[in-house]
């Protein structure tokens, strides 16, 4: 039977204190009962997530290509926009 102390060998790509902002910020949500601000804090972290794990592998990919690049930025800029718009758009 594993043991808490085996927990710490675990390898975590993703740092803990971004895990715990999310958490708290997502928490903070769900009790002001704003269904928009968890869908908005779930996407922008996602997001900035896959950049920070495979930011490096889809830049060596893209190699020279640079509108492969802009068009990465371009809609994860759109995406954001569209995100801001949805939470200040009412019925």
């Amino acid at each position: 039977m594993n043991s808490i102390f085996d927990l710490g060998l675990i390898n975590l790509t993703i740092p803990a204190w971004q895990m715990a902002i999310y958490i708290i910020v997502f928490t903070l949500f769900m009790f002001a009962h704003e269904t928009r601000g968890c869908l908005l804090t779930t996407y922008v972290f996602g997001l900035y997530w896959c950049y920070y794990l495979y930011g490096r592998e889809f830049i060596a990919a893209a190699g020279v290509n640079t509108a492969m690049f802009t068009a990465y930025i371009g809609f994860g800029f759109m995406l954001a926009c569209f995100s801001l718009i949805s939470l200040f758009y009412e019925k």
